[in-house]
């Protein structure tokens, strides 16, 4: 009777594990359909008929779509982005590795959305609105990249910066959990840099533009 009470007791747990692991998934992959969603492109082929994917470098970014549809735009995709990474953070709730791969995949379906044929944006939305619930302070490192960024006229270059200080700074002031969350939205955000809306640089020139578009979010000149 006894290793009959254990072995169930041990399926029990098996049961219970393969359940959580469903579900996590399940969250997961939800969360990348919703990052997936292209709300700028939306918005600018519905007010100015415009895809963004045919603007400047072809990424779909609040940037391109400010120039095609204006500010009001502007502030509804981009509140939109930010908000459309929060489901998947939220209903994790306390496993803190569900959360942050949600993070990360709400992050990668905004980058490589599936809508967009692999288009996307830069991941900054989603990351900041994933971080807003997971660990505040990440969100406002990522903003702070990005003003300071844009004063000096270094946006890439300082928010690169940013984004390898984040996962850091969140080990430090929030624990292994924040820091967990915090790589995982850095990660597509810098893979995107480096695969910058999938053009392939011509040979022998690779390495160093692989570097270029790391640090500065650019090819650098021919």
């Amino acid at each position: 009777m006894a290793a009959l009470a254990v072995a169930l007791s041990a399926a029990s747990l098996l049961v219970r594990e393969d359940y959580l692991v469903a579900q996590g998934a399940r969250i997961v992959i939800v969360s990348f359909a919703l990052g997936a969603i292209p709300f700028s492109n939306l918005l600018a082929q519905s007010v100015s008929g415009t895809d963004l994917r045919s603007v400047g470098s072809g990424t779909v970014s609040g940037t391109a779509l400010y120039r095609v549809a204006g500010f009001a735009s502007l502030a509804v995709g981009g509140i939109m982005d930010v908000a459309k990474a929060t489901p998947g953070v939220l209903v994790a709730g306390s496993a803190p590795v569900v959360g942050a791969l949600a993070a990360g995949a709400a992050v990668a379906g905004h980058n490589w959305s599936p809508f967009l044929r692999g288009a996307g944006g830069r991941g900054v939305s989603p990351a900041m609105g994933a971080l807003a619930i997971v660990h505040w302070p990440g969100a406002v490192v990522l903003l702070a990249g990005l003003a300071v960024g844009r004063a000096v006229r270094q946006t890439g270059l300082v928010s690169f910066g940013a984004m390898v200080a984040l996962p850091l700074l969140a080990l430090w002031w929030g624990g292994r959990d924040a820091a967990l969350a915090g790589a995982a939205v850095v990660t597509p955000m810098l893979l995107k840099r480096l695969t910058a809306n999938n053009t392939v640089p011509p040979p022998g020139r690779r390495a160093r533009v692989a570097v270029q578009r790391l640090l500065c979010d650019n090819d650098g000149t021919p």
